[in-house]
């Protein structure tokens, strides 16, 4: 028995990630909508929603499926702080989770963990400045 509905279209996964990883960089992760990273890729919304159910998971996993070799420890953390600058805590440790094994080439693990502290208490920095403004 063939399965229901139309079939996936091939590489979909890969340029919905690569959409949200481009709208996030020119708009910021409080502006990134999925209905936006679906309009920018050419899918139905519901292609996209079906794969991560919520914005923070298709962030996360689009944050985590970029993977470029790096060579040193600078360029690999400039390019996670880059990623996840304005992005929601557990968005960030997904992040570092699923770099952690790079990272573990040049690190032990208690550098890595001070590595990621300044950027979730940047974010949380900025939370309780914001809430303080109110």
């Amino acid at each position: 028995m063939s399965p229901r509905g139309r079939p996936r279209k091939e590489g979909a996964d890969e340029e919905i990630l690569a959409g949200a990883r481009a709208l996030l960089a020119e708009v910021g992760y409080a502006t990134l909508t999925v209905d936006a990273v679906a309009e920018r890729v050419g899918v139905a919304k519901t292609t996209v929603y079906r794969r991560w159910p919520t914005k923070r998971e298709l962030i996360a996993a689009a944050l985590t499926a970029s993977s470029s070799p790096h060579t040193d420890l600078s360029s690999l953390y400039t390019e996670v702080a880059a990623l996840v600058r304005g992005t929601e805590p557990e968005v960030v440790l997904a992040v570092v989770e699923a770099r952690r094994a790079e990272l573990r080439a040049f690190l032990p693990e208690v550098a890595i963990d001070m590595l990621v502290g300044p950027l979730i208490a940047g974010h949380a920095a900025k939370e309780v400045i914001a809430l303080l403004k109110m």
